[in-house]
């Protein structure tokens, strides 16, 4: 990106954030006295920054400002997801199963992992044992990807298992502070998972590569003051197998990230992000990178 170009982009984004903690400070006061009534869109729809676990993780969408450690390219990334209506149709059984449709739009001017891509999937969340009291489930992804740059189709499906308890402490159980109104804490989740990949153009142009991996992931979110400061860490280890061709067979891949939520509110913060490893939605390419984020959460 030219210098040009990039200092516009941050200028732009610098306003975007002044603009929205103006806004939630003169709202913050009529939103408290605002009608609680759920509306459609609040019961049915969901943004974030993707849908790679359960819809239970809240990785806010970003539009962040990067700064690349391995050179002197700095860059502006999207990241957005966008949970449709969800369909439950094992209601009257002993479990519970829940579908719902996912497009996603992830993009980077980063000159070394550049990448445009709008995916639409289908996620399914399936819980074994409605009355159990550790609570196993299976989370299953199917991804149609359509890289915009290369104007080529991406397959990907992952299948992931973890568990969650109400017991204190353990996986998905909620923590919550010693407060009057016991706002949330935070929780975390630990997944084991398959994958499989058709990726265009990853070693040879003109070639699909096909392989797969298996991988290790611990997501976990903690707030350090009730809807203010919060922590989010998605840490990810890769193996894969299937496929002699690629040049590595371990991805490692973490993220770690503060928000600053002003006002009060869960919904827009803005925040630093730290990522460094290797990145499956730019088709595995090394990266160390901060960002400036301005974040939505619905």
């Amino acid at each position: 990106m030219d210098n040009i170009s990039y200092h516009s982009s941050r200028r732009i984004l610098l306003l975007l954030l002044f603009n929205f903690i103006i806004c939630l400070a003169f709202s913050q006061n009529s939103s408290n006295t605002a009608s609680t009534k759920k509306s459609w869109f609040k019961e049915n729809v969901s943004i974030r920054k993707t849908f790679d676990g359960s819809k239970n993780e809240k990785k806010p969408a970003t539009l962040s400002l990067f700064e690349n450690h391995k050179n002197r390219n700095d860059f502006i990334n999207v990241d957005i997801a966008v949970k449709l209506i969800e369909f439950e149709p094992l209601k009257n059984s002993g479990s519970i199963l829940t579908l719902f449709p996912v497009v996603e739009w992830h993009k980077s001017s980063n000159d070394d992992a550049k990448k445009d891509n709008l995916s639409i999937g289908l996620n399914g969340e399936y819980y074994f044992g409605k009355d159990w009291n550790v609570k196993p489930y299976l989370l299953s992804n199917f991804v149609f990807k359509r890289n915009l740059m290369e104007s080529v189709n991406e397959i990907k499906y992952v299948a992931q298992m973890s568990f969650f308890s109400l017991s204190k402490n353990a996986p998905g159980y909620p923590w919550r502070f010693n407060n009057k109104d016991s706002d949330y804490r935070g929780m975390y989740y630990p997944y084991i998972g398959f994958e499989y990949y058709e990726v265009p153009n990853l070693i040879i142009d003109g070639q699909r590569e096909v392989f797969s991996t298996y991988f290790i992931r611990l997501f976990l979110e903690y707030w350090w003051s009730p809807r203010t400061l919060q922590t989010i860490f998605n840490g990810t280890f890769r193996n894969v197998f299937g496929n002699d061709n690629l040049v590595k067979n371990d991805l490692p891949i973490f993220d770690v990230s503060l928000n600053y939520y002003p006002g009060k509110q869960e919904h827009v913060s803005i925040g630093l992000n730290y990522k460094n490893g290797y990145d499956p939605g730019a088709k595995f390419v090394q990266v160390d990178v901060t960002s400036l984020n301005l974040n939505i959460n619905f």
